[in-house]
């Protein structure tokens, strides 16, 4: 259904900037995240994949006000199980990325928006009704 296909570490997905990552995620989901290490709790990603693909991620389940990896590892597990139901070949490393480290989080991030780059937004996703629907959002 999805496809993930050339998006190796010597893309040029990977040498996208910090910047342009942060004002791609706040201008796609109408947020004002002010840094990558933000997007450790998964819940960005899970609203990312879900402005491409509506109603596949189940954005109920998504905890917004996460604060522990134990509840990033709920939205990483949301993300995967998602990316399993639409055969999107990625396994992002959680372990890394729930740390809240940069460099990996923004590799994680570069890889998200080249993979959405791939696929059209859904016209008239509406990001704040969507996050809405999610714990804390």
């Amino acid at each position: 259904m999805a496809s993930d296909k050339a998006i190796g570490m010597m893309d040029n997905a990977y040498f996208v900037g910090r910047k342009e990552i942060l004002d791609w995620i706040n201008d796609t989901l109408d947020l004002s995240t002010a840094k990558i290490e933000d997007t450790c709790s998964g819940a960005i990603a899970c609203q990312l994949i879900d402005a491409h693909f509506p109603g596949k991620v189940p954005m109920q389940k998504v905890q917004w006000d996460a604060r522990n990896d134990y509840e990033y590892v709920n939205n990483y597990k949301v993300l995967q199980s998602c990316f399993s139901r639409l055969k999107i070949d990625k396994s992002p490393d959680v372990d890394k990325l729930v740390r809240g480290k940069y460099q990996d989080n923004l590799e994680f991030m570069q890889w998200c928006k080249a993979f959405c780059q791939q696929h059209q937004m859904a016209e008239g996703y509406d990001p704040l009704e969507r996050r809405s629907r999610g714990k804390g959002g």
